[in-house]
């Protein structure tokens, strides 16, 4: 798109800032909002693909679900004739891949704090239930005084589609690439820990832990190679931030930080003096997977077919022994018959009766129950118990209840006790632990967050921590509980608590209005959503029409709405002017009056019409002079009675002298 292209009759195009395999970046202004965004173009070879447009548009309407200080912000997202776009919040400054070149490896407080915030953002669109699947320093954007906002959110899935064809998208990413992810397998949640280990390591190192000359040969490296000690590669790196990056990288997922929280706390207590000589992090060995001796066969003793039996062969030797060995056998059994045959009638009944005799005691033994010690089985896993028991010929009932110190599923005590003897046949109950006693989790939306954090602390809650965001809420009040939901069965001292709270309506830092003009004001007090009020006054030091006094003044944070009342200056204050006028009464009785009342009422700077001014009595015509106190811009009146008629009214305006406009 060219520059000054307006988009959808608001976004107006200033310049393209950026580009990548799938989209161009522009900087335009919003001519509804008055304010810069950053607008991402799908680029027109994608604009005819139904299923990509479909995946851009679906990830995008996610992606403006994230609210977070960390996480760009999408404003809105839409379509004119062939082009899709997104529109986003522009940051001015560049991206954590193109600072860590210009400052090299950076100081470890400094990674750290940086890491926290990541760690903060991606552990909040996690519980929004969205994986970045492309976390790498290109799209993580910081800003001039040390604020990282993480882009991209859901786009890195739109690539599925054609990752194989856009080479230079791939390379940018396989350096952060997880193991399972160039397995091949589904990204997770902890996909994204292991790319936060890797960025870890390039802002404590300044370089990528791994090179190859292909994207292959690195994603090999990912799934072979245990991450380099950052220790080796810069001095003075503490062993808790080493054990970070390693634990966050290990090639088994189930290995890794059980969730980015998890490693957000480990962050936060990694620069504590007594953390720091932790022992080295070593991730554990799994059962079966330590080095073990395979023996070695022979070939020719290895049966041919899984079905077939292994067969040791006999030589000569063994043959001829085994015949004579048989021969022998079968000449004593010979020499044995006829002894056995002349007394026949004897041996048979007492064979007879030895049989019966022992088919009786078989058969009670069989049947009188034998008695069991009940084993100890307190701790043991119920399936194992279980065994143990069934194999003693006795019937095993299970009784699930909590226990605060027996793990799940593991035993808690037996019914009758351990030490005791029963019968074979008998039943014995198995109380087992179905973990600590969970509660429901109660809804406190609305509520104040500084109480309620009291109560969940008293009950003994893991953690419980807030997220601020402007709202027309109160401040401090709860607006949505991220963790755990409503209703949710949870156990106290294992939940961690997160509530996003109200930090009251947005505000504006209020702009110095002195100085401007009432019409410049206007525009700025229209354009930030607050109203105002004017009054002109007098100023020796200020010029005509600008802006004397603001109140409230500048800096001040302020609401929406807010009445901004402003002074404008009428320039120099002019002097209070005298004015003399004369008039002439005349005598005019009735009847045979001898003398008229006179009566003079005078408005100026210092009398009000409603006092008499001067009272006097005539007997002839007679002239009368006042001397009126006249303010600039304003007028004076007088007015004459005699004898209670009006025989004269009059208004008299400012002189303005010469110069005077």
């Amino acid at each position: 798109m060219l520059a000054g292209h307006l988009l959808s009759e608001r976004y107006k195009i200033k310049r393209m800032i950026g580009g990548g395999g799938m989209a161009n970046v522009y900087l335009a202004y919003d001519e509804i909002l008055s304010r810069e965004v950053a607008i991402k173009v799908l680029r027109p070879e994608y604009a005819n693909d139904p299923e990509f447009i479909e995946r851009f548009d679906r990830e995008a309407q996610a992606a403006t679900s994230l609210s977070h200080p960390n996480i760009v912000n999408i404003y809105d997202v839409g379509e004119e004739e062939d082009i899709l776009y997104i529109v986003m919040e522009y940051v001015k400054g560049r991206t954590l891949k193109e600072y860590i070149q210009q400052q090299g490896s950076v100081d470890v407080v400094e990674a750290v704090e940086i890491m926290k915030q990541l760690t903060n953002a991606i552990g909040q669109a996690h519980v929004s239930g969205l994986i970045h699947r492309d976390i790498k320093p290109q799209n993580i954007l910081m800003d001039d005084y040390g604020n990282v906002k993480i882009t991209d959110f859901g786009i890195a899935i739109a690539l599925s589609a054609t990752v194989l064809t856009q080479t230079n998208s791939i390379l940018g990413s396989v350096h952060y690439l997880s193991p399972e992810q160039a397995r091949g397998g589904m990204a997770t949640k902890k996909s994204d820990i292991y790319a936060l280990g890797i960025v870890f390591f390039e802002l404590l190192t300044g370089q990528m832990p791994f090179f190859g000359q292909s994207p292959v040969s690195i994603a090999l490296k990912h799934l072979h190679e245990e991450v380099p000690s950052v220790r080796r590669t810069k001095e003075n790196i503490p062993q808790s931030i080493e054990n970070i990056v390693r634990k966050a990288t290990t090639k088994d997922p189930v290995h890794r930080y059980e969730n980015v929280f998890t490693m957000e706390e480990a962050l936060t207590l990694s620069l504590d003096p007594a953390n720091k000589d932790e022992p080295l992090y070593t991730p554990p060995v799994d059962e079966g997977e330590e080095t073990k001796t395979i023996p070695v066969f022979n070939g020719e003793d290895l049966p041919q077919n899984e079905e077939e039996t292994f067969v040791h062969k006999e030589d000569k030797d063994t043959k001829k022994f085994s015949a004579a060995a048989s021969d022998a056998s079968s000449n004593k059994g010979d020499q044995k018959k006829k002894p056995f045959f002349k007394r026949k009638g004897f041996y048979f009944f007492l064979l007879l009766f030895v049989i019966i005799i022992g088919l009786a005691v078989y058969f009670y033994i069989a049947s009188t129950p034998k008695d069991v010690a009940i084993p100890d089985v307190a701790g043991e896993e119920y399936e194992e118990a279980k065994d143990t028991l069934e194999e003693l010929e006795l019937e095993v009932e299970k009784d699930e209840s909590p226990s605060e110190d027996i793990e799940e599923d593991h035993i808690i005590n037996t019914e009758p006790k351990a030490g005791k003897t029963i019968k074979e046949g008998d039943t014995i109950t198995l109380s087992v632990s179905n973990g600590k006693e969970k509660v429901d989790f109660e809804d406190y939306i609305g509520k104040e967050f500084d109480k309620t954090k009291q109560l969940l602390e008293d009950d003994d809650y893991k953690e419980v921590i807030s997220y601020p965001k402007n709202s027309e809420q109160p401040e401090g009040e709860i607006i949505e509980q991220i963790q755990p939901l409503e209703g949710e069965e949870i156990v106290p001292s294992e939940t961690k608590v997160i509530f996003e709270i109200s930090a009251g309506p947005e505000t504006v830092s209020l702009n110095r209005l002195e100085g401007l003009t009432l019409e410049e004001a206007e525009k700025y007090i229209d354009d930030h959503d607050l109203t105002l009020s004017s009054k002109e006054v007098y100023s020796d030091s200020v010029d005509e029409g600008e802006i004397v006094k603001q109140e409230p003044e500048a800096n001040e944070e302020v609401t929406a709405g807010t009445e901004v009342e402003v002074e404008v200056s009428k320039g120099s204050e002019k002097e209070t002017q005298s004015q003399t006028v004369t008039f002439d009464v005349p005598f005019e009785p009735e009847d045979d009056e001898e003398e008229q009342t006179v009566k003079v009422y005078v408005e100026d700077k210092n009398n009000t019409i409603d006092k008499v001014f001067e009272e006097e009595t005539i007997k002839e015509d007679q002239d009368f002079e006042l001397k009126l106190a006249i303010d600039p811009d304003e007028t004076a009146k007088y007015k004459v009675e005699r004898d209670g008629e009006t025989v004269e009214e009059e208004e008299v305006e400012y002189k303005e002298e010469d110069g005077d406009e």
